[in-house]
């Protein structure tokens, strides 16, 4: 209910008393106004200008709202960055290790251009029998390069690098996946993004004691990569981010290279700076000996954006 009936009647001289059916580019909105109340409705985009927002409302009908009247949000800054730490726990076949983990994200977005940069480290702090100081040893990490170009509202272009290596490994201790396509979102709203990309790409991996023996380890095949990404923000406290990234080599048949990661950070404070967050990560890879690992991890970071 709006608090302040001089706004009412304000919107009221410029209504029509018949709200029009949304049509398909029509969407449901939120407005804030300049004297602190809000008006929920359909936005109608076509008719949508700078200077008016035209908005249909279940009760007050259509209105024209001038942008003198609206709070405009600030311009969302083109640099984002978190980074986080704490403990983890990784399992390789039948190999168990625990240790700390430390993770950056970044990303810089330029009009239709983004770039994001990942990385990801886990290491374990041992003494060894017959050695007088500890060892700080990196077991496991990944880091992935993601260049996207808009080509439309929903519709985007994308073309990634990512690595991951696992020092645990008899064959294949490091893996790294090339790929370029098409991506699109099939969910795109202020809390939930949901994106889907196909496209052509290029596996190799390396690495382990058992590679020179191996006939596939060291080689490089071509490949089809198939990746879903879900983002969702319920609330200021809290965020999800779900990704699962298929990749096929052509050898063999198809050889699967599978990554499925699960994020839930929790912001204390509410104000998306200071945050925990669970991480849980399994990977299946049919070129590697072990083929699966699986990794969980507790951390705590800041987002500096």
């Amino acid at each position: 209910m709006l608090r302040n009936s001089s706004v009412i009647a304000a919107l009221l001289l410029f209504s029509q008393p018949v709200v029009a059916a949304p049509t398909t580019t029509e969407q449901q909105v939120t407005i804030k106004l300049k004297n602190g109340d809000t008006l929920k409705g359909v936005l109608v985009p076509d008719e949508t200008t700078e200077a008016i927002t035209i908005l249909l409302h279940p009760v007050l009908g259509r209105l024209r709202i001038p942008a003198t009247a609206l709070i405009t949000e600030p311009p969302a800054k083109p640099w984002k960055l978190s980074v986080s730490g704490g403990l983890s726990a990784n399992n390789t076949d039948s190999d168990l290790s625990a240790g700390g983990t430390f993770q950056l994200d970044t990303s810089y977005s330029e009009g239709a251009d983004k770039v994001a940069l990942k990385g990801r480290a886990t290491y374990e702090v041992s003494r060894d029998q017959g050695e007088n100081a500890s060892t700080t040893d990196t077991n496991e990490g990944d880091g992935e390069l993601r260049y996207t170009r808009r080509l439309g509202n929903r519709l985007n272009a994308y073309a990634t690098t990512t690595f991951n290596y696992d020092m645990l490994n008899t064959i294949g201790t490091d893996v790294f996946v090339g790929s370029a396509g098409l991506g699109y979102d099939l969910i795109k709203n202020k809390t939930t993004t949901l994106n889907v990309s196909v496209g052509p790409s290029i596996q190799q991996i390396w690495g382990g004691p058992g590679c020179e023996a191996d006939p596939i380890c060291g080689q490089a095949f071509a490949a089809g990569t198939a990746r879903a990404q879900l983002e969702w923000k319920p609330s200021s406290l809290a965020s999800i981010t779900i990704t699962n990234s298929y990749t096929g080599a052509y050898v063999n048949g198809i050889a699967t290279n599978n990554t499925f990661s699960v994020a839930l950070k929790i912001f204390p404070m509410g104000n998306q700076r200071l945050f925990t967050s669970l991480n849980g990560q399994t990977i299946f890879n049919a070129l590697q000996s072990p083929r699966i690992n699986n990794s969980v991890s507790m951390q705590l970071g800041i987002k500096l954006d």
